[in-house]
């Protein structure tokens, strides 16, 4: 049954109807300045003085806040059923000391696959040059999982971790190409005619001190440092081919005389 609150007297409001019907302020609710108070549904009277309180100061701070009232007990019931269905059923997060089977409960809530090998990850395109890591898809997988991703924030940043990867490896190639261009555009430039010369005693600095070629361990290491582009590391090759002297035979430009086309030395994206 409802009834008047002793504190009601505070707010505007007489003693019936409990909901709704006209509403005159009390006499000593009227303010110092003589504004009337904001009249507030009949259906406060049944709250605090403090809930009361905190309606009443948001009010006066914003007079439009009053439309924000339920009008009635028929919409205030209305308005706290459809929470309740909204809330049953929903995810609660763990406490941080929460055991580990609450999390993984929530988990599951939140879409994580059973196992980690439960996520669906493509393997993307692999360029030449590079090679797909089995061992960092594991590894990233069981990273996901023990982070409790679903199946869309792991494929997401799995997709971008590998394309970022891609975009670099594909940056780093024409960064070489230029690298190579700029090296034999400033040779050409310092050694003029005797560019083709020079670059004969480059070659024969190269098949006598690197071995394998190309596809040697040295050859790595000094690619790995971009000595490979690099003009001075180039001119030192050449003083080397002076000391050695012309070679005693004539050979094509190949390693070593190999008659092939596809064996020609090649120092980044120079090839002689």
């Amino acid at each position: 049954m409802v009834v008047e609150d002793a504190g009601a007297s505070a707010l505007a409001q007489d003693a019936s109807p409990a909901v709704g019907g006209p509403q005159p302020a009390s006499a000593g609710n009227e303010g110092a300045s003589g504004t009337e108070p904001p009249k507030l549904p009949g259906w406060t009277g049944q709250l605090t003085a403090e809930q009361q309180a905190e309606i009443k100061a948001r009010i006066t701070a914003d007079p439009k806040a009053i439309d924000e009232l339920p009008k009635g007990l028929t919409e205030l019931y209305s308005g706290w059923s459809q929470f309740k269905a909204q809330a049953v059923g929903a995810l609660r997060v763990p406490a941080q000391d929460a055991p580990k089977e609450a999390w993984d409960q929530f988990y599951k809530g939140l879409g994580r696959p059973e196992s980690a090998e439960g996520y669906t990850l493509e393997k993307p395109q692999i360029p030449a040059g590079l090679r797909y890591d089995e061992g960092q898809e594991k590894w990233f997988r069981g990273l996901a999982y023990a982070a409790g991703l679903n199946q869309a924030q792991a494929k997401g940043i799995f997709d971008s971790w590998n394309k970022m990867q891609m975009d670099a490896f594909q940056k780093s190639i024409e960064a070489r190409k230029a690298a190579a261009k700029s090296a034999t555009d400033s040779l050409k430039t310092e050694w003029g005619d005797k560019y083709e010369e020079n670059w004969g005693r480059v070659r024969e600095a190269y098949a006598q001190f690197i071995p394998g070629g190309n596809q040697g361990q040295l050859f790595k290491k000094i690619s790995a440092w971009g000595l490979d582009n690099d003009p001075d590391f180039l001119k030192m090759l050449k003083a080397i081919g002076d000391k050695i002297g012309p070679p005693r035979f004539v050979a094509p430009k190949g390693d070593r005389g190999s008659s092939s086309s596809e064996s020609k030395w090649e120092f980044g994206g120079i090839k002689a």
